[in-house]
Parts: C-alpha cells; structure tokens; sequence
C-alpha cells in the first residue's frame, strides 16, 4: 500500500483547492484565519512529505525494478504506461527464471515466446493479484492448475498438456511465484527501511 499511497493523492485537485481559495477570498476570510478544513491540510502535508521519503526510495532501486514495483503496486497513469510496465515485469521475471532455470541444469529455457515465457506472463498476473491491496491479502484466482490452463489457452493460445503436471509445469510454476517473490522483496525493501525509520521516530 505504501508504494500505491506514494503516487497516488486521494484528495481534490490543486486546481480545485486554487477554486476554493477564490471562493473564501469573495466570502472575505482572512489568510490565517483557522478554519475546520485546516486539519487536512495538515494531513495532506504529512502525506506528502512521507510519500516523497518513500519515492526517494523507489528512485534508488534499478530501473528495471522500479518499473517491477510499478506494475505491481503504483496506480494506473494509463494504459499504454501500465502495458509497458507489464511488459518490463514479464522481461525481468523470465530472465530471473532463466538463471534459475540455468543454475539448476535444466534443459529447458524461459526466452522470449517460449511457452514457459507465457507461463511467466500468466504467474505474474496471478502474483499481482494475490498482493494487490499489500501483505499478499488475496487468494490466487488461478490456484486451480486446470483455470491456469484455460486462462493462457483463452488469452495467449497456449496449450498445456494436464498430464503429469507436477513434474511438467506445477514445479516450474512455484519457482516462477518464488522468484516474483525474490524480485518483490528486493522492490519493496528500501520502502520497507523508510517505514521502519517512520515507526521508530513515531
């Protein structure tokens, strides 16, 4: 929620604020006279100023992970930046699959169109699911090894064969949801230290 809340201001725009300001000048308030509305702007103020600790965070983090941490949790701008984002996701999750892949000896590889790359694509929307909201809060909707079949078959065209699925695809998935778990984790650590650093000073 952290890294959503940082870029994301719930309240009304400056434009609106700017409006309002006209309104209370018509109305004849004086600068510092207090108003009821004076505490949000306290809160707002609060809001940002620890928004910004945890945007200076995100910025040390690579590119490549920053963008990670986007897709996962930063509000949508729109749609072409929010299916950049996803591509990027994708990229970084099937090359650290890759390497895992490698590192185990296996003869199977995650490159760019294989079918394990797809199922990559799959893992990380079901991942981005479950974390969606922080503390990995929601079920996975595709827990059902079949509803993952039929999900890539519908939306890219891959066919899974069911047979022996632990030893064909469901190991092979798990490492995928640990390694999106690795990459989550190096994201969100520098966001994790500004938040620790907040409840100590509280």
């Amino acid at each position: 929620m952290a890294w959503h809340d940082a870029y994301y201001t719930p309240w009304d725009s400056v434009m609106h604020h700017g409006l309002e300001g006209a309104k209370l000048a018509k109305r004849g308030y004086v600068a510092n006279e207090t108003r009821p509305e004076r505490w949000e702007n306290t809160a707002k103020c609060a809001h940002m100023a620890l928004a910004g600790r945890i945007q200076h965070a995100i910025a040390s983090l690579h590119p490549r992970f920053q963008v990670f941490g986007h897709h996962l949790y930063a509000p949508v701008i729109s749609t072409e930046v929010s299916n950049n984002w996803e591509e990027s996701a994708v990229e970084l999750l099937a090359s650290y699959v890759h390497m895992a892949l490698k590192e185990r000896g296996e003869k199977r590889t995650c490159l760019l169109y294989s079918r394990e790359y797809w199922v990559v694509r799959g893992v990380l929307v079901r991942y981005r699911h479950m974390v969606q909201g922080g503390m990995g809060a929601n079920p996975d909707p595709m827990a059902d090894p079949w509803v993952f079949r039929r999900w890539l078959a519908d939306n890219h065209g891959v066919e899974l064969d069911s047979r022996n699925w632990a030893r064909q695809w469901g190991w092979l998935v798990q490492m995928m949801f640990d390694q999106a778990g690795i990459i989550d984790g190096m994201c969100l650590r520098p966001v994790g230290r500004v938040l620790s650093e907040e409840r100590e000073a509280a």
